[in-house]
């Protein structure tokens, strides 16, 4: 279970540093080597701090890895920044969008075991994943609607996939 963690108010400088507004039961001691996590077109994505520093009781300003432009940092002013929770269950709330995920089994709800994931296309408006089905390679879409759980601490993603989407794959 992902916790708020802060919201993003505003950019604050040209090297990509936002000013956020910490939650009022968020940590104050910070794990930078830790991700957290930040919701873009539904899914949970992990960021990385590059810098981290309070500015009072409530603010800090942050940079995060490979957002060190103003214009990057610009596209996450509104958002709310999630943290992992003491005793987080091992299921996440939403797909994490990312290269986290290879290696990770893909079981479909009705299909069964489909395969490992092999690699991750960031296609706009349709992220996929690539899984190694036997001798075959297949790309389900990486959408909350048809991702059912991705179990972190076993490495499986949980799918439901529409009927006739597997046979479509495997007949390639």
């Amino acid at each position: 279970m992902a916790l708020p963690f802060a919201d993003i108010l505003k950019t604050f400088g040209a090297h990509g540093e936002l000013l956020i507004r910490l939650c009022p039961d968020a940590p104050r001691e910070i794990n930078v080597s830790e991700p957290v996590f930040i919701k873009i077109d539904g899914y949970a994505v992990p960021f990385y701090f590059k810098r981290f520093e309070t500015r009072g009781t409530h603010r800090a300003l942050v940079v995060f890895d490979d957002m060190e432009t103003e214009m990057l940092a610009q596209e996450l002013v509104g958002k709310t920044i999630m943290e992992k929770g003491e005793g987080r269950m091992a299921k996440s709330e939403t797909p994490v969008a990312d290269i986290s995920v290879l290696a990770y089994e893909v079981i479909d709800e009705h299909a069964g075991q489909l395969g490992a994931v092999t690699g991750f296309f960031d296609i706009p408006g349709n992220p996929c994943l690539q899984i190694q089905c036997g001798e075959q390679e297949m790309l389900i879409p990486f959408h909350e609607d048809l991702i059912t759980t991705v179990d972190h601490k076993r490495k499986i993603i949980t799918t439901n996939l529409p009927e006739g989407l597997v046979t479509i794959n495997r007949q390639q």
